[in-house]
């Protein structure tokens, strides 16, 4: 007894002394106390960010229209719409409202990255205000209005530039934080989430719950660190610059990564834009659970390529076809001038093409197509000769 009473004594001590640090602990981390630690990591972030961003105003140009003016918009009774339904559409009735945009340095030597949305009304002046101050007269120089991407040109040099994430090291339900400048004012917006998934849009984002939105549009969604993960912008499964906007603030937004923006880049800073794909086919819609073709534009993509009407598409980029909606989700991100692989079946033969996306304006009218039998025609009577 006497043997253990000094172990005891110390273990006693020891758990006398624990108590209180455990009240320090607890009081040190009381959900007060580190929502304020939070709240000071996130402006950390946004002050971080600051001389990066830059704010974006445009004056001038118009409201877009249901459909983007093509080469055919003045129809001729002997040119129905239904001949020729390859029209670019804007992807949403969202009325865009004058305002200042958000964009980012992408390189030292005055190339800005923002979104594409930003310049859907085609403005006849854009200004960008530097993270110093200054305010310079930037020049588009392309964009990118399948991913959203729009590149600026200023005439500035040693601009200072922002630590990127790498795509492989970004984890799903890490913290995110979106920033803009859309609405005015020294210190940017600021918007917390998480990354949500991974590989989005064909692989073109990131998926993130932090709101996203017309103001932030064209900024960066950072990490904790400060280093950004993706430019934000707007997305859909379907056409048009502003497909995806109605879901702004819906908690459902994309961040296009640095490898995909590098890819976009090194193409915008030659002057080429890119433009939505289009194969150049009418469907069939009396057919079910297929997807047949009615019709092939000429000149177009699949008609250069030797495709029939009646063939079925059954595959493409690796996807099983079963119907309109699966071309659609197979092909949506694929601007003109890339190929893309199809799989198609002709008198139950199957055989594969590569046919190279074309843009709209490259495509001609749908053909007419002959009739099985005219309706006007007297069918012979019983016992008649044909």
């Amino acid at each position: 007894m006497t043997h253990n009473s000094p172990r005891l004594f110390i273990i006693g001590l020891l758990a006398a002394c624990a108590m209180p640090l455990a009240s320090m602990a607890e009081q040190d981390h009381s959900p007060d106390q580190l929502l304020r630690e939070k709240q000071e990591m996130f402006r950390d972030v946004a002050e971080k960010m600051r001389p990066f961003l830059v704010r974006i105003d445009t004056v001038g140009g118009s409201q877009p229209r249901g459909f983007l003016s093509t080469e055919d918009d003045e129809e001729s009774p002997q040119q129905p719409r239904s001949q020729n339904p390859f029209r670019e559409t804007v992807g949403s009735s969202f009325t865009i409202a004058d305002g200042a945009t958000t964009g980012i340095v992408y390189s030292p030597d005055g190339f800005i990255i923002t979104s594409s949305f930003n310049f859907i009304r085609e403005p006849v002046v854009i200004s960008v205000t530097l993270g110093d101050d200054r305010r310079l007269v930037a020049k588009l120089v392309a964009r990118d209005q399948v991913r959203k991407i729009a590149l600026l040109k200023v005439d500035a040099d040693s601009l200072a530039v922002p630590e990127w994430v790498d795509r492989t090291s970004v984890r799903i339900g890490q913290s995110a934080v979106a920033l803009g400048l859309g609405f005015g004012g020294e210190h940017p917006s600021l918007s917390v989430g998480i990354i949500s998934a991974r590989n989005r849009m064909h692989g073109n984002a990131f998926q993130t719950d932090a709101r996203l939105s017309p103001a932030n549009y064209g900024g960066p969604v950072c990490d904790l660190h400060g280093r950004v993960i993706g430019i934000a912008v707007p997305m859909a499964q379907r056409p048009g610059e502003l497909a995806g906007i109605d879901m702004y603030d819906s908690g459902v937004g994309f961040a296009v990564p640095k490898d995909r923006v590098d890819e976009i880049v090194s193409v915008l800073q030659t002057g080429r834009s890119f433009y939505r794909g289009w194969l150049g086919i009418q469907i069939n819609p009396r057919a079910r659970d297929a997807v047949v073709i009615g019709n092939i534009a000429d000149p177009s993509p699949m008609r250069a390529a030797g495709v029939l009407p009646g063939d079925k598409v059954i595959g493409a980029e690796d996807r099983e076809i079963r119907h309109f909606g699966h071309l659609v989700q197979a092909i949506y991100m694929i601007p003109a001038g890339e190929p893309v692989y199809l799989l198609l079946e002709r008198n139950e033969r199957q055989f594969g093409k590569v046919v190279t996306l074309a843009r709209n304006t490259e495509l001609g009218d749908l053909p007419d197509l002959e009739e099985p039998f005219d309706p006007s025609t007297p069918t012979p009577q019983e016992g008649e000769e044909e």
